[in-house]
């Protein structure tokens, strides 16, 4: 039973030391969080195709006699 209490305690004071790091560094609240990312994926896209664009060899593409 101790041991279950030590660490639940330990895990506790991991999670409120990652809580209050994230506000030490940053200086926003950690709820704000969830909506930054939200935000990031909802960001528009780039407005061309990010994909490789191939050309055809223009040689191929004359006409043979």
């Amino acid at each position: 039973m101790f041991n279950l209490l030590k660490k639940i305690a330990l895990y506790t004071i991991i999670l409120l030391g990652m809580i209050y790091g994230y506000q030490y560094m940053t200086g926003k609240s950690i709820t704000t969080l969830p909506r930054e990312v939200v935000n990031k994926f909802y960001e528009k896209g780039p407005a061309e195709s990010t994909n490789p664009k191939y050309y055809k060899d223009p040689a191929e593409s004359m006409p043979k006699n």
